[in-house]
């Protein structure tokens, strides 16, 4: 265990090394102006950090210098307010309040190379050390990750959260698992499904350990507590948002996507509920969410291609029950999107579909791992390194 921890130090400090090498140049290229990166949503998740530090409140109407009927804020208790989510906002802070809005891009960049770095640790849980880090290099350079390095994007930090309480998950680490999955929610609400599906594991986890061992009362009392403890902190976890829900809105089960404030052809304020929007014919939704030029997946992340061809190997995959749960929660979010009316509101790619690229992942080592094999050249990249 030490040798394998020693091991991933040195494979993260290699790749940290690397994605430095490409930020740098990136960042360095597109920056014109100090808001050069804020692009679409990332203005009204300023707007909010505006709000809360000039006037100390969430009313975002003298905070934004665009018509608030636009449709992208809300309509709450006391004004417009925000539609989207105020959790990233609330933990990049110290970052704006410090630095202004270069911050936030500072932010982003941390938030990109922990995601990168999640993409590692995960396929570790599959692949060897050398597939997980030739698969975590090319996600980094061949995917949509590179271009939103540069941006202050709600999705990269949604992702972060998802892939951040699944990996706890997978390793056990179930109360830490669910602070984040119910951050996660908190985040980016369409993570709900996603997140569900990994709470159901985890239950399977809790009970399916020593099952055939011990089954004793003992053991019982054990699973119980470990499961009711989980839940008390998933529900803890939620409380945040519930709370700023009930306070913008009423209602802890009400958000602003379900009260956004548009104009009617007539100029009066309509509000719509966010959920009416998927409306996708599935199959049409699946081919354009593939292959649009723009904003299709296989076009914008070529490396997926591989992805494509490691769930074939799917049973080769060890261990299969997590490798089976992975390729759910793609499939989940896929669908999901594949109906969305505005799929294609993303300035590159498709960023409503980032968690299905970063698990994606995983199959993209299983299809590296057996090209290993079958041409033996695995053994010339050394599980140690350095």
């Amino acid at each position: 265990m030490t040798t394998h921890h020693q091991s991933d130090h040195r494979w993260i400090f290699i790749i940290l090394l690397y994605l430095c090498s490409i930020y740098l140049p990136l960042i360095i290229s597109r920056s014109d102006t100090a808001e050069s990166f804020l692009q679409g949503d990332s203005f009204y998740y300023r707007a909010v950090l505006d709000s809360l530090l000039n006037d100390g409140d969430l009313s975002l109407a003298n905070n934004v210098p665009t018509d608030p009927l636009n449709g992208q804020l809300a309509m709450g208790r006391e004004g417009f307010v925000p539609k989207h989510p105020i959790l990233m906002p609330l933990v990049s802070l110290p970052f704006y309040s410090l630095l202004g809005t270069p911050g936030l891009l500072l932010f982003n960049i941390f938030n990109s190379i922990i995601l990168i770095l999640l993409i590692f640790k995960l396929n570790c849980l599959f692949h060897s050390r050398s597939i997980a880090f030739i698969t975590t290099i090319l996600y980094a350079t061949a995917t949509l990750f590179l271009d939103y390095t540069y941006s202050y994007s709600p999705d990269v930090f949604s992702t972060v959260l998802l892939l951040g309480g699944l990996y706890f998950v997978l390793q056990k680490s179930f109360y830490a698992g669910m602070v984040l999955l119910g951050l996660s929610i908190f985040a980016k609400l369409p993570n709900a499904p996603l997140v569900f599906t990994i709470l159901l594991f985890a239950g399977f986890m809790i009970w399916r350990e020593h099952s055939e061992q011990d089954n004793s009362k003992e053991q019982f009392r054990h699973k119980l507590a470990v499961t009711v403890t989980a839940i008390v902190i998933f529900i803890l976890a939620l409380v945040p948002y519930a709370y700023t829900n009930y306070k913008l809105f009423g209602s802890p089960i009400v958000t602003g996507y379900q009260r956004t404030a548009t104009a009617d052809s007539a100029g009066q304020m309509l509000l719509v509920d966010h959920a009416s929007k998927f409306n996708q014919p599935l199959l049409k939704g699946m081919y354009i969410s593939l292959f649009d030029p723009r904003n299709g997946i296989l076009p914008t992340n070529p490396v997926v291609i591989m992805a494509l061809l490691g769930v074939v190997r799917l049973r080769s995959i060890k261990p299969r029950d997590k490798a089976y749960l992975i390729l759910l929660l793609c499939l989940i979010q896929f669908v999901l999107f594949a109906k969305y009316d505005e799929w294609y509101m993303s300035h590159f790619s498709n960023r409503f579909l980032m968690t299905f690229v970063a698990l994606s992942s995983v199959f993209t080592g299983s299809f590296l791992s057996y090209i290993s094999q079958k041409y033996s050249f695995h053994d010339s990249l050394p599980e140690e390194v350095l």
